[in-house]
């Protein structure tokens, strides 16, 4: 019998609960990010084509730009707890079929996209429906502090996940590696099918039928692009960030790979360096926010990383690469908390859930295209120093840009104010725009 949803719990209760959907979303995320490398790798050893391999980039993040919207409606008009345990179990089998189409038949590489595009459709619909469960979760006065633990067991999880990919792949080979990571997304859903479900509020009742969520799409859209001018270039600016960085990253397994002559276990240490560089990033980014305004921390820190990316031309060593592959990652976890900041604090919210699933589909959108791109460079240029060259070039362009758009405007954030706390949600039956929300100057 599924958990009664307004049963009250008792502290013990939701102390367990509270330490499940953590321990859920680590286990989660861990499985995430040992796919993220491992199939770039096993691809390039398939083919050993730059354009395939960024093409399997392209086919990972091509579902954000079609599941994205959908997915924030979702999350709010079912049961997040069974949305969450099915995205888990999906993903767990989808895994565990690549595990076997590997083992089989290794050179049927359409197979190995056709899977990890069907992997990766699950995350758009995942994410919103897990940030919109936290609080269904978490005691109110641990919210904050859930928040923190996870963005930190992520990050954690970056530095982790691909080394131990990569050591998995050097020690056990690639179908051993995929089998583990089908067992972590098992994992996952199992602590969440663990959790007792009671949600804090009423979720929005706005009917099923499809014009009702094709209306609740419609108005997050005209929200960004016609009520909030910071918004919309905050959500330009990381489209145009993405394009620059995924024409490095689509191609950096294949820089290590090719020029550099790395092991795929040094590789997943490079990759590890992520992990360090968004830890330290995320720990930092609080303390500067409160002191420079988002907007303007936004526009430095992508001015920082273009000129870090441009060190990259001239660097050889693997030390030197991995200690600006870390800043790197440290830089845009600076820019990901301070978007995240920026947008709790002007978005009213009864619509803070879908303006989420919007702004990541608009940030997203160049993502495939930049990876697509990145391979065609290298195929037909053949200089990746060059390719190198242009995304640092394209982070300073546009860090340019955006500092004479209205993100380069505000105030720090107030102490009293944590990001990782929203406001009190309104009346969920309210689907008009709060009346008390002015246009941001």
């Amino acid at each position: 019998m599924p958990p009664d949803p307004e049963a009250s719990l008792s502290g013990a209760d939701e102390l367990r609960d509270y330490r499940l959907i953590i321990f859920a979303y680590i286990t989660s995320s861990l499985g995430n990010w040992v796919y993220q490398l491992t199939l770039p790798l096993l691809v390039l050893k398939l083919t050993g084509s730059a354009l395939t391999t960024g093409a399997i980039y392209a086919v990972e993040y091509l579902p954000f730009l079609l599941l994205s919207l959908p997915g924030g409606v979702l999350a709010d008009r079912i049961n997040r707890r069974l949305l969450l345990i099915t995205g888990d179990s999906v993903s767990s089998a989808l895994a565990l079929l690549l595990a076997i189409i590997v083992s089989t038949s290794t050179h049927t590489v359409w197979l190995i996209f056709v899977v990890a595009f069907l992997l990766s459709c699950v995350d758009p619909i995942y994410h919103p429906a897990f940030q919109s469960f936290i609080p269904d979760v978490s005691p109110k006065e641990k919210l904050a502090q859930a928040n923190s633990w996870m963005q930190t067991g992520d990050n954690a999880m970056g530095l982790l996940g691909p080394v131990i990919a990569g050591a998995a792949i050097s020690l056990f080979g690639y179908q051993t590696t995929i089998y583990l990571d089908a067992i972590t997304f098992a994992i996952s859903a199992g602590s969440i099918l663990l959790i007792r479900y009671r949600p804090h509020f009423v979720v929005k009742k706005s009917g099923k039928r499809l014009s009702g969520v094709i209306e609740d799409m419609r108005e997050a859209g005209e929200y960004i692009f016609r009520r909030d001018r910071i918004l919309l270039a905050g959500s330009l600016t990381f489209t145009g960030t993405n394009f620059a960085i995924w024409l490095i990253q689509a191609n950096f397994v294949f820089y290590l790979t090719t020029y550099r002559h790395l092991s795929p276990s040094i590789i997943g240490i490079v990759f590890g360096a992520q992990g360090i560089g968004s830890v330290l990033g995320s720990a930092l980014a609080p303390r500067i926010i409160r002191r420079i305004p988002p907007g303007r921390t936004i526009i430095l820190s992508t001015a920082a990383a273009g000129i870090c990316t441009a060190s990259l031309i001239v660097l050889r060593q693997v030390a030197e690469i991995t200690v600006v592959w870390g800043v790197l990652a440290g830089l845009g976890a600076i820019n990901v908390v301070s978007w995240f900041s920026l947008r709790q604090q002007i978005v009213p919210p009864y619509i803070l859930g879908r303006v989420v699933a919007t702004t990541r589909m608009l940030a997203f959108v160049s993502i495939p295209v930049g990876a697509v791109v990145a391979g065609l460079l290298q195929t037909s240029l053949k200089n990746i120093y060059l390719i190198i060259g242009i995304g640092a070039a394209l982070r300073l362009s546009m860090a340019i840009i955006a500092s004479r758009s209205a993100l380069n405007r505000g105030s720090p954030l107030a102490p009293a104010a944590p990001a990782g706390r929203p406001p009190a949600r309104p009346n969920p039956e309210v689907a008009e725009p709060n009346p008390e929300l002015a246009e941001p100057s």
